[in-house]
């Protein structure tokens, strides 16, 4: 029987629930021959899936440039227009389960797609290089570094282990790249944090810890601004939420949170663990992995935490020579 408390804005996290149903619905609904079956595809609808229903949930679109920009390289314009078509096709039958306004979230669904269309179609002329990528990224850590000296390195070094542990769950390497970018600049939010809160020499007061809480909220504003680093905002966003649904800024749950944010999490969490603050001495390295242990399934996924256990005991390799400059 339908819920008449479904609204639009739940109706995305309700669907985000059931993903594999969502993903073999598009997937009957693919029309082009090559997609079918292929498992980076089906890999692919649930991503688009996932971040569909995100955006629903949260009134904005959440990740999709990111995708887009991503799938156009692997399967053209006509790959990603049917994948788009197939996901909210999918979404919008199963939004007919519950008592909403079937056309708006027909139009929301539009609005969702015409962003990732944007982004997959975008003419040359105007499309985002490296080197614009990189020089946004060099100023905004420059900014950070004058700012806080100490959560500039925090940065670096957790773009390090965000680098390592994306490649060990199996990224492609333009994932890996976005991975690690986002790692660089997942605390950029904390320029806005007053320095008597930034820099405090203890713990802060749970007033002080509401207003250190902004700098994620923060950092996705910023990144929204620069648009060669807009496709980072909802992963910096979303790198403080726990799978526990506990977290801020938007109390995301599970696989609702974007699967970068959920990689950040872990790579950042650990990082900060094993290095000194001003108000306690760095934890020894297996301590610090012990404590993402108890945590899985509540602070952090559990499969990255397993995947991050793992690549440790397997002693890293050493840092790429782009990492290796980042951190000097």
């Amino acid at each position: 029987m339908p819920d008449p408390e479904i609204t639009i804005t739940s109706l995305g996290e309700v669907l985000g629930r059931d993903l594999a149903a969502l993903k073999r619905s598009a997937i009957e609904q693919l029309t082009l021959p090559e997609l079918s079956g292929d498992t980076a595809t089906d890999a692919a609808l649930e991503t688009l899936l996932d971040r569909m229903c995100l955006s629903l949930a949260l009134s904005k679109p959440i990740g999709l440039v990111t995708w887009a920009e991503r799938e156009v390289r692997r399967v053209g314009r006509a790959g990603v227009s049917d994948m788009l078509c197939a996901a909210a096709h999918s979404i919008s039958v199963a939004a007919g389960s519950y008592s909403i306004d079937r056309p708006r979230v027909v139009a929301s669904l539009d609005l969702l797609a015409a962003e990732a269309q944007r982004a997959a179609f975008g003419t040359p002329s105007t499309a985002t290089t490296q080197t614009e990528v990189d020089r946004a990224a060099d100023v905004l850590l420059a900014m950070l570094a004058e700012r806080d000296a100490a959560t500039s390195c925090n940065s670096k070094a957790t773009a390090v282990w965000a680098r390592r542990l994306a490649t060990a769950l199996g990224f492609d390497s333009d994932g890996v790249e976005f991975v690690e970018l986002c790692g660089l600049l997942h605390d950029v939010g904390k320029v806005a944090t007053p320095d008597a809160i930034l820099k405090k020499p203890g713990p802060l007061t749970p007033e002080e810890w509401a207003v250190m809480r902004g700098h994620a909220a923060a950092g996705a504003r910023i990144l929204e601004q620069i648009p060669s680093l807009r496709r980072c905002a909802f992963v910096v966003r979303s790198h403080h939420e726990r799978f526990d649904g506990n977290g801020y800024p938007d109390q995301l749950r599970g696989n609702a949170i974007p699967f970068e944010a959920r990689v950040i999490a872990v790579a950042d969490s650990f990082n900060a663990m094993v290095t000194d603050r001003p108000y306690r001495r760095a934890m020894a390295p297996r301590a610090a992995m012990k404590i993402l242990e108890e945590g899985r399934g509540t602070q952090w996924d559990p499969n990255i935490v397993d995947a991050f256990l793992a690549l440790f005991e397997r002693k890293v390799p050493a840092a790429t020579p782009r990492m290796l400059h980042a951190v000097v």
